[in-house]
């Protein structure tokens, strides 16, 4: 062999041994390093067991056309229906104090305690114990009112490749997915909900979406007509104004900074 394509050979080896090199190292640091996904996955998981279980009683979950739910005044009528998992929130608040709810959907991989602080940012790369996640944790929006009593409050999540956190709400594009997972379920110290979902779509991030009150009943059914709008499936919950909202919000990549958003009214059960 010539000394020339000795070399040239020897350069190609090196190359494919950095670049292998630099490939396994950030399978490591994505995969298996301290707050990756293997390690933020078995801690979701061990935060789930520790701190939820299923409802001792539960009633047959109504259909989101058969709601029935009332306020009179200050006094809130609940609807029959009980939360399909109960959460200790005693013993999580003493993990964490920021933790204000807890989410599930039935069937699905969203299954997971809320956080709240005055930073959007703290979140997004800490879990539960304040150490770093890929994962981070799921919180509220900030400016929103303690106790979800706004109009519209919102949860964001990170839309993980590995498909946890809030990556499959992006499938509420397709109805097959919404007729599958029609509701969601808001657990909280005082008050559980069932989420009766009315619209999924993309918006850019900076969208009347993330308005969170209204100066007028009149603007708040005009946001919620274009909410339903834009929605990528069909759905026959009846939304009114006297309703919250629940906005669930991810990352997608249709556009820069574009968002896929859930949202569903707030229906109080036991």
């Amino acid at each position: 062999m010539k000394k020339s394509a000795k070399i040239l050979l020897t350069l190609l080896c090196i190359v494919f041994v950095c670049v292998f090199g630099v490939s396994a190292y950030k399978v490591y640091e994505t995969v298996f390093a301290p707050g990756g996904y293997y390690q933020s996955n078995q801690n979701a998981k061990e935060v789930q067991q520790a701190y939820t279980k299923p409802a001792a009683s539960t009633k047959p979950a109504a259909t989101p056309s058969g709601a029935v739910q009332a306020i009179v005044g200050e006094q809130i009528v609940l609807d029959p229906e009980v939360s399909p998992i109960e959460v200790d929130f005693e013993a999580l608040k003493q993990r964490n104090p920021d933790i204000v709810a807890w989410l599930y959907c039935p069937n699905t991989v969203i299954n997971y305690p809320i956080t709240q602080t005055d930073d959007n940012m703290y979140y997004l790369h800490k879990d539960i114990d304040n150490n770093y996640s890929s994962y981070g944790t799921l919180f509220v929006e900030c400016l929103n009112q303690k106790g979800f009593k706004d109009k519209n409050n919102i949860i964001y999540g990170h839309h993980m490749n590995d498909g946890k956190m809030f990556a499959k709400l992006v499938d509420y594009v397709y109805q097959s997915y919404y007729d599958e997972h029609p509701v969601m379920y808001l657990n909280t110290p005082d008050m559980n909900y069932r989420i009766e979902l009315f619209s999924g779509y993309v918006t850019p991030m900076e969208s009347e979406t993330y308005l969170l009150s209204f100066l007028s009943e009149a603007e708040n059914q005009e946001w919620l007509d274009s909410c339903i709008s834009q929605s990528r499936f069909q759905s026959n919950v009846d939304v009114k104004t006297s309703d919250r909202i629940l906005t669930l919000s991810t990352c997608t990549y249709d556009y820069d900074d574009a968002r896929f958003v859930v949202q569903g009214k707030m229906v109080p059960i036991h």
